[in-house]
């Protein structure tokens, strides 16, 4: 699986409720049975079990049977992993390097803007990154972000 790939699928787990309350459970008691959870969430067992399912392919939980009972603890080394990822690509420095003042987005939401279409606003894009590569100081700026 790419990076980014897993990267999209561990933070859609993250970006459910009951999961990060299941993950919250699960660093304040550590190691904790089915039945706690249920509890604890007050919701269904069908419900905990599918939410566990999830966090457990993505990694953030490891799942331990000890007699009839399954007991879940999280995985913290998933969890700081797939943090350092998104602190890497969003990182200061790439966000200082992208160019805001040359977004569609930017263009169309200017006062003096007038509405678009895709193909004139992307073309209208192509034109003003062309002129401001062509500026004799634009290579300077450049060289100050890469480094």
């Amino acid at each position: 699986m790419s990076e980014l790939r897993e990267l999209a699928s561990v933070s859609r787990a993250l970006g459910d409720e009951t999961r990060l309350r299941i993950l919250n459970v699960l660093v304040e008691r550590g190691e904790t049975c089915v039945c706690e959870l249920v509890e604890t969430l007050a919701t269904t067992q069908s419900n905990v079990s599918f939410h566990l399912t999830v966090l457990k392919n993505t990694g953030l939980i490891a799942d331990k049977k000890i007699g009839k009972w399954m007991f879940y603890s999280i995985n913290l080394k998933a969890l700081e992993q797939h943090l350092a990822s998104l602190r890497e690509m969003f990182n200061k420095t790439r966000l200082e390097a992208a160019s805001p003042g040359t977004s569609i987005f930017t263009l169309c939401s200017r006062k003096d803007a007038i509405p678009l279409s895709r193909k004139h606003a992307r073309q209208k894009v192509s034109e003003i990154k062309t002129r401001q590569s062509s500026r004799p100081d634009s290579g300077k700026s450049r060289a100050k972000v890469e480094s």
